[in-house]
């Protein structure tokens, strides 16, 4: 999907996420969850639960695979939010559970991080209503808001 410019220098010009005090408490559930994907999806969908509350949007729904990511190895991909523009509706962040050569369950930095990831694109779409793109803006968000959860 194209960004217009517009969204472009918008993300990049937002570097922090509003509120400076957050709950740390669903952040370190998450990162103590064990490999066990469902238990990671159980722990990763109250971390969004609390996130999306906090900022007054549209909950999330989390799906974790206990599949290996696609790819050969050399793609980076662990997950990917997804959302049909126009209509607003088939919102999910979903996020693979095992790595695409080895078939090794991810560590669990690894997946909190691709869980932060996808949700900054949720609160991009849902929260500054902008198209969410990869700019400098964007990964200062996640480390702001990373450095608030933890």
């Amino acid at each position: 999907m194209k960004v217009t410019n517009q969204s472009y220098e918008k993300s990049n010009k937002i570097e922090t996420v509003k509120y400076s005090r957050l709950s740390k408490n669903e952040y370190k559930a998450l990162l103590n969850a064990s490999d066990i994907f469902l238990e990671r999806q159980i722990a990763g969908q109250k971390l969004l639960n609390y996130l999306c509350d906090k900022y007054k949007i549209a909950r999330i729904p989390l799906i974790v695979l206990d599949t290996p990511q696609k790819g050969n190895g050399k793609c980076k991909t662990l997950g990917y939010y997804r959302v049909i523009p126009m209509l607003k509706i088939g919102q999910s962040i979903t996020i693979y559970n095992l790595t695409a050569v080895k078939k090794k369950v991810v560590s669990i930095k690894v997946f909190t991080d691709t869980l932060l990831h996808e949700f900054m694109h949720h609160y991009d779409t849902e929260y500054l209503k902008i198209e969410s793109a990869h700019t400098a803006g964007f990964y200062k968000r996640i480390t702001d808001l990373k450095n608030k959860l933890s």
